[in-house]
């Protein structure tokens, strides 16, 4: 199983905040049976959140070694989280952000309270840019929420979607979890990643989520979403600087 979206690094963003929390929480990662995860910082222009690339690449190198050091089998690849702004295919260009394991695919945040107006515009302009992106959460915002069908202008602009695995659990809230399965029948689902950001608080619970999608999609659906993973990481690990 691979996880595309998730906070792994200590003290970048809100995820964990020490090396040894980081590798509790990458020891769920792999007793949910995750093989690879993309950790995807978050950044937010004008936030603070604004992460080097080569800083990322490194914390993710240095995750590898402390993870092979306890013969810890999970593998991390470096990634983003992404915040909408207007020179986003700019930045995809000039290589200022980092796609999901080095491939050609974006991990952008979904906006909570509502989807920006030409959001269909910028899609575009990153697609122009070489790169796909995906839209995290859409469940979470409310917009979407009152109006899942509000995806489709960004489904039809070519982006894919991911839903974080515990809203359907309820962890985000009633709203969240009807939104995500109105979501899974209509078809706007791509990829389920976890979203985990510590052990305690929001581990990474996803064969729990993925019993629930073989019920409202079948066994077949529920396995197309986690496939689909494979086919947007690049599957190529070798944990040297160089190669993240």
């Amino acid at each position: 199983m691979i996880d595309i979206h998730c906070h792994l690094l200590p003290n970048i963003d809100d995820g964990p905040s020490s090396w040894e929390e980081s590798l509790e929480l990458a020891r769920l990662f792999s007793k949910e049976g995750v093989e690879i995860a993309v950790t995807t910082p978050h950044w937010i222009k004008g936030s603070g959140w604004e992460p080097e690339p080569d800083k990322v690449r490194d914390m993710v190198y240095e995750l590898n070694e402390r993870l092979k050091a306890e013969n810890n089998p999970l593998k991390v690849l470096p990634g983003m989280e992404v915040g909408i702004t207007e020179n986003l295919a700019e930045l995809v260009d000039k290589g200022r952000i980092l796609t999901l394991g080095g491939g050609s695919h974006l991990l952008v945040e979904t906006p909570f309270i509502s989807i920006p107006h030409g959001i269909e515009g910028l899609i575009h302009r990153i697609k122009e840019a070489g790169v796909v992106p995906i839209f995290a959460h859409p469940e979470r915002c409310r917009e979407v929420q009152s109006n899942p069908k509000r995806l489709k202008d960004i489904f039809d602009a070519g982006a894919l979607i991911q839903v974080t695995s515990t809203s359907f659990l309820g962890y985000f809230g009633n709203e969240a979890r009807q939104c995500a399965t109105s979501l899974a029948k209509e078809g706007f689902i791509h990829m389920v990643a976890s979203d985990a950001h510590s052990p305690k608080e929001r581990p990474p619970i996803i064969d729990k989520t993925f019993s629930i999608l073989n019920s409202i999609l079948g066994q077949e659906g529920a396995r197309a979403i986690k496939e689909r993973a494979f086919q947007v990481i690049p599957y190529t690990i070798s944990n040297s600087k160089n190669s993240l």
